[in-house]
């Protein structure tokens, strides 16, 4: 079998690799006799002074050529994106397998890639990691990681993991923990399944690595219209989320007294769910988590209320409509009703409800295309629109339906707006 390495696809003219020879087509092999496999492993080696590389030639034919980055200069290549490692696992409460029909390709993507967690926060489960990738990472300090770890039960993890037998979970964490990679485990509680004991056993497990896992993130089920059968997966419920911040609640009062830190921490819907109040911004420490849905509404809510102070006068009169899921809903609605008291504007927010997926998927970042357009169509909606940033792409800047915002603009008759993805945004958006 061929060897495979990383396939240039372009160079910037008078750039070291121009001066090596590098051409788009070329595949670069190894650096320092080293298997080069992807764009991280590439920018590793790189940073060595002088780096010797094994070029297979687009026109056929290896050779080998000398690069000298001594004065610090940037290679100047650019390569094929690598290609995603996917998830052989059957998880009990897997978002793919909850998706519906017509939702974007890029979703049904089962990734379980140790490179997109460390670029980009996804999680990985290390259950299909050998060894050799264990030592790249380390090697490489590809860290923090984020790992969905769920149970510490090896059994249960093999439950809910869908796998036929056991992977070696600490095994693999104090691998990782002792070559100074750092991790973000992640819980995903089920009623029946991992709670309760279990839940404690997983938490106080994870604990016992501190700092190497730095933080825990539990974050409830969510069951959307296209789920597993219910006689699988029981539903979360408002007493359900008021349990499990009274049982996590001593448990970080002890993390607090022992490190300085709660490192469990509960997902910003366990509190709305639960008709309890927003925590304070000191309960989530460093918001290590945040992409994860904790402490997003409060960081929102902070930032909203100081960039608010800030702006002292009037601005020119706004007429438009804000839109957003049902778990955020009420926390915009109060900070708009606010923004238009002190500045004199003329705000409206309209909560919409998931219709693609469900009405129990109430976070803003999975509304579809055409539940904001059922939910606006019709209404007085003023000069533009204001969507939630999250529910678009970044990479291919559609909705979870395929549907565009160009789309949802032509449907609605007005401009259509992402929110950004901070305050800042938000409000230069509209200044």
């Amino acid at each position: 079998m061929p060897r495979r390495g990383v396939r240039v696809r372009g160079v910037e003219p008078g750039s070291p690799a121009a001066a090596a020879g590098l051409a788009p087509g070329d595949e670069i092999l190894t650096a320092n006799g080293r298997p080069v496999p992807d764009e991280l492993a590439l920018k590793f080696y790189l940073a060595e002074e002088g780096v010797e590389l094994e070029v297979l030639k687009a026109g056929g034919g290896e050779e080998c050529v000398e690069v000298d980055l001594a004065d610090g200069r940037s290679f100047g290549v650019e390569v094929e994106d690598f290609k995603t490692r996917t998830c052989n696992n059957a998880c009990l409460f897997c978002f793919i397998n909850q998706l519906p029909p017509g939702a974007r390709a890029t979703l049904k993507v089962k990734d379980d890639d140790y490179r997109l967690s460390f670029l980009h926060g996804n999680y990985i489960t290390l259950t299909n990691l050998p060894d050799r990738e264990l030592d790249r990472i380390i090697e490489q300090a590809l860290s923090p990681l984020y790992v969905s770890v769920h149970a510490t039960e090896p059994k249960l993890r093999t439950k809910i993991m869908g796998r036929r037998k056991a992977d070696d979970l600490a095994g693999k964490l104090r691998k990782l923990i002792d070559g100074r990679i750092t991790i973000h485990a992640q819980i995903v509680l089920m009623p029946g399944i991992n709670d309760g004991g279990h839940l404690e056993r997983t938490v106080f497990d994870l604990y016992s690595y501190y700092p190497g896992v730095d933080s825990v993130a539990i974050v409830p089920l969510g069951l959307s219209d296209y789920s597993v059968p219910g006689e699988t997966l029981a539903a979360v419920t408002p007493g359900f989320c008021r349990e499990v911040i009274r049982i996590v609640a001593p448990w970080q009062k002890r993390f607090r007294v022992e490190t300085g830190r709660a490192f469990a921490y509960l997902a910003d819907e366990f509190f709305i769910q639960g008709g309890l109040p927003i925590p304070d911004a000191g309960y989530y420490d460093d918001f290590a988590q945040i992409e994860d849905g904790i402490g997003m509404v409060r960081r929102f809510l902070d930032d909203f209320s100081a960039s608010l102070r800030r702006r002292r006068k009037p601005m020119p009169l706004l007429r438009a409509t804000l839109a957003t899921g049902t778990l955020f809903y009420p926390f915009l609605k109060e900070c708009i009703a606010r923004f238009n008291d002190r500045l004199g504007s003329d705000l409206a927010v309209v909560e919409v409800e998931n219709r693609f997926m469900g009405k129990t998927i109430t976070v803003a970042g999975l509304l579809a295309g055409r539940d904001l357009a059922q939910a606006l169509a019709g209404r007085p909606l003023g000069d533009f629109v204001v969507i939630p940033g999250e529910a678009v792409s970044r990479v291919e800047g559609i909705f979870v339906d395929d549907m565009t915002p160009a789309g949802l603009e032509k449907i609605l008759g007005k401009p259509v707006y992402p929110g950004g993805r901070t305050m800042q945004d938000f409000f230069r958006l509209l200044k």
